[in-house]
C-alpha cells in the first residue's frame, strides 16, 4: 500500500521529541570535521593532479589507524568497520599500482582485512548504483564508500540537468539508508577550473565538504578546503613524491 502525503508528512516532522541522531565522524583533518554519517563528500580536480592519490590515502589511513597525508579515516567503530572502494575508471595495470600505492602509505601488505575493492569500468551507470547498493545490503559494517569517479555513473551526462540532479540525490539517499560516508571523485572543467557542468554543480551544492586538489609550478601537490559545511576550514594541505623514499610525504 503507498503511503500518503499526509504519513510521509508526519514522518518528517521534526521537533523537540525527534531523536538526535548519533552521527559517527569518519573523515577528518586534525581537528576539522569533513565528512560524517549520511553524507558525501567530493575530492576534485583536473586529470593528472593526483586524486587517486588521495583516495589511496584515505584507504591507506583506514588500513593503518593513523593520519595519511593530512587525512584520517575514522572507521573503528564497532559495527562500522570496514572501507570500499569502487573503481569507475582505471585499467586492470593501473588498479594495482593504486594497490600498490596504498600498501606504501599504510606501510603494510595485510590491506585487506577490512577493506573491499571492485572495478566496475565495464558497467553503465544504472548497473553501478545497483551493485553499490547490493554490497551494501550485504556488508552492514560498511562505514566508508568511495566512488572513482562519479562522471561514469552519469554516463557522460554531466550536462544533464534531470540525469545530474537524480544522480546526486540517489547518492544522498544511499548514504542516508545505509548509514556510511560516500566520498566521490570529480574531474575539474580545464577551462574554468569548475567542477564539470550540472552535475559538478549539484555536488557542490549538496555535498557536506568539497576539497579540490592540485598540481603546482613545483611539481608538489596542494588540497584546499573549497566548501565545508562542519566546520571552519583548513590550512592548504601539501604534499609531493620524494624520490629518496619512493614515496608521497608531507611538505
Amino acid at each position: 500500500m503507498a503511503v500518503s502525503f499526509a504519513e510521509l508528512l508526519n514522518n518528517s516532522r521534526i521537533n523537540d521529541s525527534t531523536p538526535i541522531p548519533d552521527d559517527k565522524i569518519y573523515l577528518v583533518t586534525g581537528q576539522n570535521i569533513l565528512g560524517t554519517t549520511g553524507n558525501f563528500v567530493s575530492f576534485t580536480g583536473l586529470p593528472g593532479a593526483s586524486k587517486s592519490t588521495m583516495i589511496c590515502a584515505l584507504i591507506a589511513s583506514h588500513v593503518s589507524n593513523g593520519e595519511v597525508l593530512g587525512f584520517k579515516t575514522l572507521t573503528n567503530y564497532d559495527t562500522k568497520n570496514r572501507i570500499a572502494l569502487s573503481d569507475t575508471e582505471q585499467s586492470g595495470y593501473d588498479l594495482h599500482r593504486k594497490i600498490k600505492l596504498i600498501k606504501t602509505l599504510s606501510s603494510t601488505t595485510q590491506i585487506w582485512n577490512r577493506f573491499d575493492m571492485f572495478s566496475v569500468v565495464e558497467h553503465e551507470g544504472k548497473t553501478i548504483l545497483n551493485l553499490i547498493v547490493t554490497y551494501l545490503k550485504n556488508t552492514p559494517e560498511c562505514a566508508v564508500l568511495i566512488i572513482d569517479g562519479l562522471l561514469d555513473i552519469v554516463n557522460g551526462l554531466f550536462n544533464d540537468e534531470k540525469a545530474s540532479t537524480k544522480l546526486i540525490r540517489s547518492i544522498r539517499a544511499i548514504a542516508k539508508k545505509f548509514d556510511i560516508l560516500i566520498v566521490t571523485v570529480l574531474h575539474l572543467g580545464k577551462k574554468d577550473n569548475m567542477a564539470l557542468g550540472h552535475l559538478g554543480s549539484a555536488s557542490t551544492r549538496y555535498c557536506q565538504s568539497e576539497m579540490e586538489i592540485s598540481k603546482t609550478k613545483e611539481g608538489t601537490y596542494k588540497c584546499i578546503a573549497k566548501k565545508t559545511r562542519s566546520c571552519a576550514g583548513f590550512d592548504d594541505i601539501e604534499y609531493k613524491y620524494n624520490e629518496l623514499e619512493k614515496r608521497f610525504t608531507l611538505i
